[in-house]
């Protein structure tokens, strides 16, 4: 499943571009305009990061990060740096960004504080079987495309994936193991781009592909 991210921002245009962007990456993105709203995306949906704008009507940005139902990865963009406010940002746990942000150094912090919150178990009681590291390389295909795993876990695998380009890789692939002459459709659940030449994704198994995937998570243990 995509991690989805709460965008708050008070500018239209600023929060469709970043729903493009988020959208592209492999994200699923909310908006939001004001705090209010914000606050009843944070109760009712419990998304996994959010990106705000510090100046927010009569409220400030820092407010969702404190007031959230949970603690949550969050990044605060302003187009006006401020010392103190930069201050309380990291104290709550934030990334501090100053516009402009390229949207390769977004997509990186973005990743990075993800990562970083599934280290430090945010994610955990959200997911229904915990990743086995793939510690030794064991090399795949994905579709037609060269690939190796990262992990794995009772309901599928996440993967890098070369030299994936345009939209990805559609909502199905197949997945090959030549080590163990097993090949198996799967769902293709979110994909991420790393760089031009290279994707992550996480691919879920499909019941009837189940006994056999038994098998190969025995091998890699």
């Amino acid at each position: 499943m995509a991690y989805k991210i709460l965008v708050v921002d008070d500018d239209a245009s600023i929060r469709a571009m970043f729903m493009r962007l988020l959208t592209h990456e492999g994200y699923e993105p909310v908006a939001a305009a004001d705090v209010p709203a914000a606050l009843h995306v944070l109760t009712q949906t419990a998304p996994d990061l959010l990106i705000t704008d510090v100046r927010l009507d009569t409220y400030n940005g820092l407010h969702l990060i404190a007031m959230g139902p949970k603690p949550i990865p969050a990044i605060v963009l302003t187009g006006f740096a401020d010392a103190g406010i930069e201050a309380d940002a990291r104290r709550l746990g934030a990334e501090y960004l100053v516009k402009p942000v390229s949207p390769a150094t977004l997509c990186s912090v973005i990743a990075r504080k993800l990562a970083d919150a599934e280290h430090h178990g945010v994610f955990v009681c959200a997911r229904r079987w915990p990743r086995t590291p793939v510690t030794t390389p064991i090399e795949v295909v994905v579709g037609n495309r060269p690939a190796h795993l990262i992990d794995v876990s009772e309901g599928g695998a996440r993967l890098v994936v070369q030299h994936l380009v345009g939209a990805g890789l559609g909502a199905a692939a197949t997945v090959v193991f030549p080590i163990a002459d097993f090949s198996m459709t799967a769902d293709v659940m979110w994909t991420r781009r790393q760089d031009d030449a290279t994707w992550t994704c996480g691919v879920a198994v499909r019941d009837d592909a189940r006994p056999e995937w038994r098998k190969i998570l025995k091998e890699l243990s």
